[in-house]
């Protein structure tokens, strides 16, 4: 726990010129701070193999252990087999482990099972049928449902995450597993991409593109073709779907002046959301879409402010530091994460609604930007350039267990997916 201030407003369109490229091949944990997560001891045991696997990436234990270590929620404790005697030290209660053997057309059959480690009683068993580049994907569906059966709520292994990444000298915009892993190219411009956040349902992204050589809102349903949006506006940045509707918030320059607008994305047909003297950007839903955070430059720096979902009731959220933006609700609704600038740095905060109970989630580490938080409100994800160009990290909401998900040229702009409805995403032949 730490605590400090945030930036960017209309200086961040141009400052997005220059991010972005090549996904993740590997995780690396970096930094590890002291946490408040109450984690869950669990056992982790390789799953048995028969003879004829040559494995393309991680095997099944390995891949469980990443998503475990991710998650915050769990301390793996690995053993090469079962140990009753390592894992009752380690109050390992519970233990993971599994079969794979191959199968006719290159697929796998993976058995995954949850046991109670002094009984061997079996808590969960789910069988997979899949290729070995969906093996990953099986896998986080698993480990979902080992973290809802433990921990009583969904997990986000089998989430995705949108960001920006410079491809051949172009920001464009990607999308990978959670775990940076299974990245695919969306945009394929000669201009700059960026700004991507997620349409209902995870469907598709909407973000902003330069090829008209100003900022424009896009979409783009995964499969089908790019479409314009709110081509009324000149300028249009900064998108925010609302949780509940599915409608359209961004930001709209004209004259100078900026300004926030609501629209439906199908029809076209958008609104001003706001009539304030400031400029405004950034906005962000909150989870049930009663209200709107947004970054104001009415106090003379830009700093995060909140209003009804009607431009009503406006009040300042931030009062420490001068320079605090780009602010997004946790899922429960209870806090917020921003950016704020400390002595030309960018560092990571959470506080209240109220502004109260700061607490600074990152420092001594680079320039650290664009939180959004996990879907389960457990974890944050952000760029930083900590390690000299920027890449994807996260980190739990506490700051805690900070981990690289991207490797190689320069990855910014996170935005988590929703939950998907069915986690699974896979071929599963049944519980037992």
């Amino acid at each position: 726990m730490r605590m400090r201030k945030t930036i960017v407003l209309l200086a961040l369109i141009v400052s997005a010129l220059a991010t972005g490229a090549f996904a993740a091949i590997d995780t690396i944990a970096v930094d590890v701070g002291i946490s408040v997560f109450k984690t869950i001891p669990l056992g982790m045991v390789p799953f048995e193999e028969k003879k004829g696997i040559t494995w393309d990436e991680e095997k099944p234990h390995q891949i469980l252990t990443r998503d475990a270590n991710l998650s915050g929620r769990f301390d793996v404790v690995a053993s090469d087999k079962f140990n009753l005697a390592l894992f009752s030290r380690n109050h390992a209660e519970y233990y993971v482990t599994g079969k794979v053997e191959p199968k006719a057309g290159g697929l796998l059959r993976v058995e995954c099972y949850l046991y109670v480690s002094k009984s061997k009683d079996l808590m969960l068993g789910e069988s997979y049928t899949v290729s070995q580049k969906d093996l990953r994907r099986a896998m986080h569906a698993f480990f979902d449902q080992v973290t809802k059966r433990l921990c009583g709520e969904r997990g986000v292994a089998s989430t995705k995450l949108a960001y920006v990444s410079k491809i051949e000298g172009v920001k464009q915009v990607v999308v990978s597993d959670y775990d940076g892993f299974h990245r695919t190219q969306i945009t394929r411009d000669s201009s700059i991409s960026m700004m991507p956040v997620w349409t209902l349902g995870n469907k598709g992204l909407v973000y902003v593109n330069f090829k008209t050589n100003r900022p424009r809102l896009y979409t783009k349903k995964f499969g089908r073709s790019e479409q314009p949006l709110f081509t009324q506006f000149d300028q249009t940045y900064s998108p925010a779907v609302n949780p509940k509707t599915g409608e359209l918030l961004f930001s709209s320059t004209k004259d100078g002046k900026t300004d926030l607008y609501v629209g439906n994305m199908e029809t076209g047909k958008a609104r001003k959301f706001a009539y304030l003297k400031s400029n405004q950007t950034s906005p962000a839903w909150s989870p049930y879409a009663t209200e709107v955070l947004f970054t104001s430059d009415r106090g003379g720096g830009p700093q995060i402010f909140v209003m009804g979902k009607d431009g009503s009731d406006m009040r300042r959220v931030t009062f420490m530091g001068r320079y605090n933006e780009r602010a997004s609700w946790s899922p429960s609704g209870d806090r917020i994460v921003y950016t704020s600038m400390d002595n030309g740095k960018m560092n990571i905060y959470t506080c209240a609604l109220d502004g109260s109970d700061i607490m600074q989630l990152t420092s001594n580490a680079g320039n650290n930007e664009h939180p959004t938080w996990s879907p389960d409100g457990k974890l944050i994800a952000f760029s930083s350039n900590r390690s000299g160009s920027y890449q994807i990290y996260i980190m739990r909401f506490d700051g805690a267990n900070v981990t690289r998900i991207t490797q190689g040229g320069e990855n910014t702009s996170p935005t988590w997916s929703w939950f998907y409805e069915d986690n699974s995403q896979t071929t599963k032949e049944g519980a037992k």
